[in-house]
């Protein structure tokens, strides 16, 4: 009798139908959009800039994007081409933005597939080309200003926040647009704006996501990036030109295959309207590192800002164009500032109210410390103003004929003052005479102080006649005490009573009458000194 075998093919049968639905089970399914964008106006679509809302400003509207692409397989042996699972999407982002405090903004999107198609699902497991139409995770975002970082509204420079993204399980798995579990993504922004309008941002963070094996790829935790800028084109039209480079790098892999990197390059062009309408639209290219790498896509926002809402303010003041920099402090680098700078434009001394120097008599000495600013002061000048000049009915000289004590005799260190004086009647013919006048301070008698004033006045005229003045144009008288200038109580009183002055004669009709001469005195007569040829020494004392 043969053994029974029909109990054992049953098992096979169940054995290799077990075998058989083991092999064909589906991979977990991912959400495999990565456009994520965000719904404040003047962020960079998926790049983040730093600056929330304005307080209480709210921003809404529609994000489309559509994705060529974005998931296809590869057989191992490359015979049958790539395999299109969802070989094209159009999905819609309905969001809306609240700025808190001018430094937080919270927001939400809900994202919908509209319509996507695909290749047959079989080679994972399923019948049938994917889901058409599917809801995908509810999203919350948040975002607030770091403190010493936060940028107003019309400010430029560096500014930085922290973000964060919550996803909720509210997608269609089976259709690629959900993960099935709570996600959070936090994430750092830095940016810079310039004075320009230019903007250059700069996200990184953190993606929390279930462990997906699909096709032998882990699709788990990710650390999305972004690089973005916006540059003013038409500025006081608002348009701007938008760049970003967008993506994630995959923080789990398996042995066998390489890191997921999906990335895209996108460019577009933002209208910022007066309504508070914003509109952006662009597209880019897939760098073709990841599974979920789309090859082509486009988007395009309206995004809405009520009107004279204080964010629709920032954006109106950012459409206009940069205000010219203020005046420099200092045009003309003189140092001298603001209302004392009498000419902002030239540069000058400080002293001179920031004005340049000006020279009126060409002597070499500025105006503004030359005493004698309409006569040159000649070589041996003092203070702009020469040893004599005339002034009035005088000639004026800057230091005292100095004698001998007690004596007539010039010292030669007047020498120079008296052929000064000299070089005056010169060059001024119209001088028709002088008076040499001698005058003595109030010490000794009334008698000897007169005496010793007209030998004085003498011996100076007779300097002046030998050095090239006709006698008939000088005459001398001295004074003695009687016209003090000072009070002869002090030194200082005494010295200036000491002098000898030069008074011009008005002039007269025909020839010039003689002199007034006074009787000089012979005593002392020998001591008076014609001009040297060398000067003498002067002695230490100047007294009378």
């Amino acid at each position: 009798m043969k053994p029974s075998r029909t109990p054992l093919l049953p098992l096979l049968l169940l054995a290799l139908s077990l075998s058989t639905a083991a092999s064909a089970a589906p991979d977990a399914r991912f959400n495999l959009q990565l456009f994520r964008p965000s719904g404040a106006p003047q962020d960079l679509v998926m790049v983040t800039q730093s600056r929330p809302l304005s307080h209480l400003s709210v921003a809404a509207g529609p994000y489309f994007s559509y994705s060529l692409n974005p998931l296809s397989l590869v057989p191992k042996d490359g015979d049958l081409g790539s395999i299109s699972l969802v070989g094209n999407r159009l999905q819609l982002d309905v969001m809306a933005t609240v700025g808190l405090f001018d430094w937080a903004e919270v927001g939400v999107d809900m994202p919908l597939v509209m319509l996507q198609g695909g290749q047959n699902l079989e080679v994972i497991g399923t019948e049938g080309p994917v889901e058409s139409f599917a809801l995908g995770d509810l999203r919350l975002t948040g975002k607030v200003a770091i403190p010493g970082l936060r940028r107003s509204a019309e400010g430029h420079g560096w500014g930085s926040a922290l973000t964060l993204n919550v996803s909720f399980p509210t997608g269609v798995q089976e259709a690629f647009a959900g993960d099935g579990e709570l996600t959070w993504a936090p994430g750092l922004v830095l940016d810079y704006r310039f004075e320009s309008g230019i903007l250059l941002a700069l996200n990184g963070g953190f993606w929390k996501r279930p462990d997906r094996i699909f096709s032998g790829v882990n699709m788990g935790d990710m650390a999305p990036f972004g690089l973005g800028t916006e540059v003013p084109l038409l500025r006081g039209s608002g348009i701007t030109l938008l760049g970003m480079v967008t993506g994630a790098v995959g923080l789990e892999k398996e042995p066998d295959q390489p890191r997921q990197i999906p990335a895209e390059l996108l460019i577009g062009l933002r209208w910022y309207s007066s309504t508070g309408v914003t509109f952006t639209f662009g597209g880019g290219l897939g760098c073709g590192c990841s599974l979920a790498s789309p090859n082509l896509s486009f988007f395009t926002s309206i995004i809405w800002v009520p009107a004279k809402t204080r964010e629709w303010e920032a954006i109106e003041r950012f459409k206009e164009p940069p205000k010219p920099p203020p005046p420099p402090v200092d045009p003309d680098g003189d140092f001298v500032i603001g209302e004392k700078d009498r000419c902002p434009t030239v540069a000058g001394p400080v002293e001179n109210g920031g004005c340049p120097d000006s020279d009126g008599d060409s002597d070499g000495v500025v105006d503004r410390i030359d005493k004698c600013p309409d006569v040159p002061a000649g070589t041996r000048g003092r203070d702009g103003c020469p040893l004599a000049r005339t002034v009035g009915n005088k000639i004026v000289i800057l230091e005292q004929v100095n004698f001998a004590t007690d004596q007539d005799v010039i010292l030669s260190e007047s020498f120079p003052v008296l052929e000064e004086v000299a070089r005056v009647m010169e060059v001024n013919p119209k001088l028709d005479r002088i008076l040499i006048e001698g005058h003595t301070d109030a010490r000794a008698s009334d008698s000897y102080n007169l005496e010793l004033s007209k030998r004085r006045a003498a011996s100076v005229k007779r300097f002046l006649i030998e050095s090239g003045v006709a006698a008939e144009r000088v005459c001398s008288q001295g004074f003695g005490r009687s016209k003090p200038v000072a009070d002869n109580a002090s030194e200082e009183g005494m010295a200036l009573n000491r002098r000898v002055e030069f008074t011009i004669q008005p002039p007269v009709e025909g020839p010039r009458p003689p002199c007034p001469e006074d009787e000089v005195p012979k005593k002392g007569r020998k001591n008076t000194a014609p001009k040297p040829s060398a000067p003498k020494p002067a002695p230490p004392a100047k007294k009378k």
